[in-house]
C-alpha cells in the first residue's frame, strides 16, 4: 500500500511542476517570450521608459528619406540601421467622457481602421477567431450563395480596446480607396456610410487579400497632415478554387499611389490561414508610393496597451516581436484568444506646394495598420504534456502494482499423504 501512495505523490509532483495544478504563472519567467507575468521591477522600468518616451515625443522628428528600390530587393536587408527606442504603456489621448479628438493628428491621436466596433469585441477578453478577415478576424457574411461581406469602423485613439469612433472634421477631405484581387491597382473609391457607427462595408466575391485605404488632409498653418489608416483583409477558404487561392497569395499587396502606408511582411512559408502568435518577430514595410521610406518612426501597441518604438531602416523596414499579454486565469484561458496590434508610423517631409489654394512648407504624414496575434502553443501544450506524463504513471503504476501482486500469489498445490506408506 505503501507504493501505491508513493506512486500518487509522485503523480501530483508531475502535475505541479507541469503547471496543470498552479493558478497563475511564475513572475520570474521572462516576459514577451512565452513566459510569465511581468515582475514588479520590471512594471517599474517601463514606467520609467514610458515617462522617458513622454519627453521625447515633444521633439521635432528628423525629416525622412525615400529610396528607389524595388520590393524584390526587400528580401536581403540590413539591421543594423535599425534604432531601439523607448517602449512602455501609452496615455490615451482622448478629449472629454474617452470620445476621440478629431480627425487630425494633433495630440498624437491617430485613425485606424478596425473590424470591431467601439466597446463591443475589443474588450480586455478579446474574441475567438474565424476564417480569413485582418490576419484571422472574424467575418460577415451576405447570406446562402452570396459573396461575403466584411465591415470595418474608422476609430481614433492609440489603445487598440478603449479608442472610440472617429469624430467627424469639417475641415479635413477624405477619400476612401478599395483594392480588390481582380481589381484596379490603384482602387476604387468606396461610398461612405451616413453614420460613422455604421462602419464601411464591401463585398468580397473572390479569394485573396483586400485592402482598404481611409485618407484624409487637413492644413494646420503651413503643415499639411496627411493621414492613412490602412486594413488589409484576407478572403480565403477552404474547398475552393485552389488557382485562384495561390494567385491572391501572390498577389501585389501595397500601392504605388498610397502617400504612405505599412506592409506586413509575409514569411516564406506562410499559408492561407496565418495565425500571428505571442513570441513571434514580425516585420513590416513602411512605404510612400511604392518606394522604401527610411527614418519612420513606428510605434506598435499591444492589445493591453504596451508599446515599442523602432525606426524605419534603408529598406524601411521594422521588426516588432509580438508580446506575451495575455495572462487569464488558468480556468479562463482560451488557445484562441484573439487580441488586437496596432501600428502607427510617422514621417516628416520637407515639401512645398498648395493645399486648396493654400501654400504649405511641410507634410506630416501618419499610417496605420491593425492585425491580430494569438497565444503561443507553448502557453497550452504544457497541459497536453501534464496529461500524458500523468496517464503515463498511472499505467506504470498500475503495472507495477499488478505484477507486484501478481508475484505474491502461490500457485495451489495439493498434496496427499498416505500414512500407511
Amino acid at each position: 500500500m505503501s507504493k501505491l501512495y508513493l506512486c500518487v505523490f509522485a503523480l501530483l509532483a508531475t502535475l505541479s511542476g507541469s503547471g496543470y495544478c498552479e493558478d497563475a504563472p511564475a513572475p520570474e519567467k521572462r516576459y514577451g517570450s512565452g513566459g510569465g507575468r511581468p515582475s514588479e521591477a520590471q512594471i517599474a522600468e517601463w514606467r520609467a521608459k514610458r515617462d522617458a518616451a513622454t519627453g521625447e515625443n515633444t521633439q521635432v522628428a528628423a525629416p525622412a528619406v525615400v529610396h528607389d528600390m524595388s520590393m524584390h530587393d526587400m528580401s536581403s536587408h540590413d539591421m543594423s540601421a535599425m534604432m531601439p527606442k523607448p517602449q512602455g504603456k501609452p496615455k490615451e489621448a482622448t478629449a472629454k467622457k474617452g470620445r476621440p479628438i478629431g480627425m487630425g493628428m494633433r495630440s498624437g491621436v491617430a485613425l485606424w481602421l478596425s473590424d470591431t466596433p467601439p466597446m463591443r469585441g475589443d474588450s480586455a477578453r478579446g474574441g475567438r477567431s474565424g476564417m480569413g478577415g485582418m490576419a484571422g478576424m472574424d467575418m460577415g457574411g451576405g447570406g446562402w450563395g452570396k459573396p461575403a461581406v466584411k465591415r470595418l469602423w474608422l476609430r481614433a485613439g492609440n489603445d487598440p480596446q478603449r479608442s472610440g469612433f472617429a469624430q467627424e472634421d469639417t475641415d479635413a477631405q477624405v477619400e476612401t480607396l478599395l483594392v480588390t484581387p481582380d481589381g484596379k491597382p490603384e482602387g476604387e473609391p468606396l461610398p461612405s456610410a451616413n453614420d460613422d457607427r455604421k462602419g464601411l462595408s464591401f463585398e468580397m466575391p473572390v479569394q485573396g487579400f483586400y485592402r482598404l485605404y481611409l485618407t484624409s488632409r487637413k492644413l494646420q498653418g503651413d503643415t499639411l497632415n496627411v493621414n492613412v489608416a490602412k486594413a488589409e483583409v484576407a478572403n480565403f477558404g477552404h474547398g475552393g478554387d485552389e488557382e485562384e487561392a495561390a494567385k491572391g497569395l501572390l498577389a501585389t499587396r501595397y500601392s504605388e499611389s498610397a502617400q504612405m502606408e505599412i506592409v506586413r511582411e509575409r514569411k516564406p512559408d506562410e499559408r492561407k490561414f496565418f495565425q500571428l502568435k505571442s513570441g513571434e518577430e514580425q516585420a513590416f514595410l513602411v512605404l510612400r508610393k511604392g518606394l522604401p521610406l527610411q527614418g519612420a518612426r513606428v510605434r506598435m501597441i499591444s492589445h493591453q496597451g504596451w508599446s515599442k518604438e523602432e525606426v524605419s531602416d534603408e529598406m524601411g523596414r521594422v521588426s516588432f516581436q509580438i508580446v506575451r499579454d495575455y495572462f487569464p486565469p488558468w480556468n479562463d484561458f482560451e488557445k484562441r484568444f484573439k487580441a488586437t496590434y496596432l501600428l502607427i508610423a510617422e514621417a516628416n517631409v520637407a515639401e512645398t506646394g498648395k493645399y486648396q489654394d493654400k501654400p504649405y512648407s511641410n507634410v506630416r504624414y501618419q499610417a496605420s495598420l491593425s492585425g491580430n496575434y494569438y497565444p503561443s502553443p507553448t502557453d497550452y501544450l504544457s497541459y497536453a504534456w501534464a496529461l500524458g506524463v500523468g496517464m503515463a504513471i498511472l499505467l506504470f503504476c498500475g503495472v507495477a502494482v499488478y505484477l507486484y501482486r501478481r508475484r505474491r500469489v502461490k500457485p495451489y498445490q495439493e498434496e496427499r499423504f498416505h500414512e500407511g506408506k
